[in-house]
């Protein structure tokens, strides 16, 4: 992924918390490199170096990792530039549970065979679930890794921001090396130092990489086995649940406490007595023992979905409700299901953007309702400052943003409501641009260039819809705006 995912295990072999350190005359000479013209990262590798060897790490293997590394400003600016998920969450998950992504996962599954029924077998896993992730991170291996690890890793930890756990992370890569488990030569990684077609970190490379071959190598670069029963022990070692649900589709009553959505796991068997039933109508299974928290991505008008035990396992893997529900659904669909949820989106009600969202956070706060930092990203406690809003407003307390709820914040707040843009215009070069993005988002607009023909209108008109925007299909400079904002 372009995004690489930094997986949430604690760094055990950070500096700081590294073995005792031996004996001074037993210590062998830190290794010595040549200058990278950059004297204030040559230090910090000097330094580095020289702590790792005193906690054990082998001077040859840090000398050739880190002989001729030089920082790299790109993966600086990757790091401080992150994608911030603005767009609505029904662009997130249907630009992401694509046909193609779907149609490759099935010719993986069957090229891999028999291979992938065993790794499911051993492990738990449901093979979709494990074609999801893989398709997630890297696009089935066909993802381009474009850095050394060795690179990315010291780079972010000469930064700073960081050091500990980039350093600690360093520290794996070496013992990796040290212990034959991966060849240095094969070494390839994303910007943020995330490891081969799974995006593993090196110190959950050593802790869960998988040869399920036997040839004495962990390869999550390139042999698929070892890809897939690496995905398949991650999820197993954190506690996937074998046979359980990941999540189930569900309708609600009318007049439904939405206030319940509030992340809070509660028997199945206590959902049904609340009249929530599954969508397809279906009988509950194991309903005194199964449990399940309420989530509604879109609000009170969208899908309602039941989370299960092995949803917030998909989590550990990348800490996002919609990263899970992507994986799901991708899984759902190679296994034989449905890729789509039951409840149409209601995309009409639109998003808010970050400037948007920072407001909103601002606004409740100064109202006492406790939102968080004014950060522009909507997190746990900004859903519940909305929800107790909403809820002082005898509004559906289904904790979503929207402009309109805004506009109901800022009227409370005593803000008057911005006044509608006027759009304009825009020249050949900002058409090529929108064209571009447009394609980036599947609207298909054709040919980025730069000349507005009725496929590009459908695209805008498409988009628009998606965004709860007025419905024109013209390029202007609102709809650059909002295309920009999708695509971060």
């Amino acid at each position: 992924m372009a995004r690489a995912v930094i997986l949430a295990a604690a760094v055990s072999l950070a500096i700081a918390c590294g073995p005792t350190v031996v004996d001074a005359q037993q210590t062998p000479p830190p290794p010595r490199f040549q200058t990278s013209g950059n004297p204030e990262f040559d230090a910090w590798r000097d330094d580095f170096a020289s702590r790792a060897v005193a906690q054990g790490r082998d001077p040859a293997v840090l000398g050739r990792l880190l002989g001729g590394v030089v920082p790299d400003e790109r993966v600086i600016e990757l790091d401080r530039r992150q994608p911030e998920f603005v767009s609505p969450v029904w662009d997130y998950v249907t630009n992401r549970v694509s046909e193609r992504r779907i149609g490759d996962g099935h010719a993986l599954k069957g090229a891999l065979g028999d291979t992938l029924a065993a790794i499911e077998q051993r492990y738990g896993v449901p093979s979709g679930v494990i074609l999801g992730i893989w398709g997630l991170e890297s696009n089935y291996g066909e993802a381009a890794l474009n850095w050394t690890p060795q690179t990315a890793l010291s780079t972010l930890a000469y930064e700073g921001r960081r050091r500990a756990q980039f350093e600690g992370y360093l520290l794996a890569l070496a013992e990796m090396v040290e212990r034959g488990l991966a060849d240095q030569t094969q070494l390839r990684s994303s910007w943020a130092g995330a490891l081969g077609q799974p995006q593993f970190m090196p110190d959950v490379y050593l802790s869960t990489a998988v040869d399920w071959d036997g040839d004495g190598h962990r390869d999550i670069w390139t042999n698929r086995g070892d890809v897939a029963a690496s995905i398949a022990n991650y999820l197993a070692g954190r506690g996937w649940r074998r046979g359980e649900p990941v999540f189930d589709e569900v309708r609600l009553p009318d007049n439904f406490d939405y206030s319940l959505a509030d992340g809070v796991m509660r028997s199945v068997a206590e959902w049904a007595a609340r009249g929530v039933a599954r969508v397809d109508g279906a009988p509950w299974a194991g309903g005194e023992t199964l449990q399940a928290q309420l989530w509604l991505p879109a609000g009170a008008q969208g899908p309602a979905l039941l989370l299960h035990h092995n949803f917030g396992v998909i989590r550990r893997y990348n800490n996002s409700d919609r990263y899970a529900l992507v994986v799901a659904l991708l899984g759902r669909a190679m296994d034989g299901g449905a890729s789509s949820l039951a409840r149409s989106w209601p995309r009409h009600l639109g998003s808010l953007d970050r400037d948007q969202t920072l407001e909103l956070q601002t606004l409740l706060n100064g109202l006492g309702y406790e939102a968080g930092p004014n950060d522009g990203l909507f997190g746990s406690a900004t859903r519940r400052a909305v929800r107790l809003f909403q809820a002082a407003q005898s509004l559906p307390a289904d904790g979503f943003p929207t402009t309109s709820l805004l506009n109901t914040v800022r009227a409370s707040a005593g803000v008057a409501s911005e006044p509608p843009r006027q759009p304009r215009g825009l020249d050949r070069a900002g058409v090529r641009e929108l064209q571009r993005l447009l394609n980036r988002l599947g609207y298909g607009a054709g040919a980025a260039d730069g000349v507005i023909g009725e496929r590009t209108r459908d695209a805008i008109r498409a988009f628009e819809r998606a965004r709860g925007m007025e419905v024109r299909g013209r390029a202007t400079d609102v709809v650059l705006d909002a295309a920009r904002a999708a695509a971060r």
